[in-house]
């Protein structure tokens, strides 16, 4: 018997041409495995009230096609379901499929859905809210917030907000376990990479039962660049500027204007952010 699935395509993720990725999943996608329909969002959230109906209507695998929002929308509306989530990540980031290694190539993810291998992951809540990838407070925030109210997308947009924020931010007030500290940034991480190859948690296993908590200080100018190769290259866990911490679930008071949840940036509406583990609650085929 056939499989279900839906491919749920955001047409202004990134900068791919979403025909095109439509073209190939009818060239590409076994048919005597799957019946399939292509729907296109149309407003922000509408991934998320699609995968709810898939669930309803019993589909068996739903494939965000976009970036790590549009993966962020399908999947969260699928935890704790049985429907399988699949990706073809066509965004400027792309951090969530370069954790479980799903290639940008087209042709190569119809591939890895057509296989259909697939495992049960950790997902995260953060004061009740569902994230899968990175949460953070501070540095990561107040880019994700800049990207997020810009038009232009892409690396180069990306590290010019990096540069431009780095020098003026200087960091946020946290209290942990009774005793308040500076740092740079706060994250807790569910998924080893915020995207564009940028790992920030290289230790981060999204099946394990753990959460990563990384406090981070700002670096001076001189150790910079050595500090960015680090997260370019996994090595960010050695740095003396970043301690990390394996948690199942952490409480944090903090003074911070700026707040993401897998690389949505928002002003922050919170002094005290309560976050915990969800073992084992969203469904994922990868290669």
């Amino acid at each position: 018997m056939k499989e279900e699935i839906w491919f749920i395509i955001n047409p202004i993720s990134g900068i791919s041409n979403k025909k095109r990725i439509e073209s190939k999943i009818h060239k590409f996608l076994d048919k005597e495995k799957y019946n399939y329909s292509i729907i296109y969002t149309e407003y922000r959230e509408h991934g998320s009230e699609l995968s709810k109906k898939a669930i309803e209507n019993k589909i068996d695998v739903v494939c965000a096609v976009g970036g790590d929002g549009t993966v962020h929308e399908v999947a969260t509306a699928l935890i704790h379901s049985n429907v399988k989530l699949a990706i073809i990540p066509s965004g400027s980031g792309n951090g969530f499929a370069h954790h479980f290694q799903i290639s940008e190539n087209i042709k190569k993810c119809i591939e890895i859905i057509n296989i259909g291998n697939f495992s049960k992951i950790d997902t995260a809540l953060v004061n009740d809210v569902p994230f899968i990838q990175v949460a953070g407070i501070g540095y990561d925030a107040k880019v994700a917030y800049e990207m997020v109210n810009n038009k232009l997308r892409g690396l180069i947009r990306y590290l010019f907000i990096i540069c431009r924020t780095y020098f003026g931010y200087r960091g946020v007030e946290i209290e942990l376990s009774g005793e308040k500290k500076t740092y740079f940034m706060v994250v807790v991480a569910n998924t080893n990479e915020f995207g564009n190859g940028f790992k920030i948690s290289p230790t981060s296993n999204a099946s394990d039962g753990n959460l990563e908590l990384l406090l981070i200080k700002k670096a001076p100018l001189i150790s910079l660049p050595l500090e960015v190769l680090r997260f370019l290259a996994g090595t960010s866990h050695k740095s003396k500027f970043v301690e990390t911490r394996e948690i199942t679930g952490i409480e944090l008071n903090t003074n911070s204007e700026y707040f993401q949840m897998d690389g949505e940036g928002s002003r922050n509406e919170f002094t005290q952010f309560n976050f915990k583990i969800v073992p084992k609650s969203l469904v994922v085929i990868h290669g």
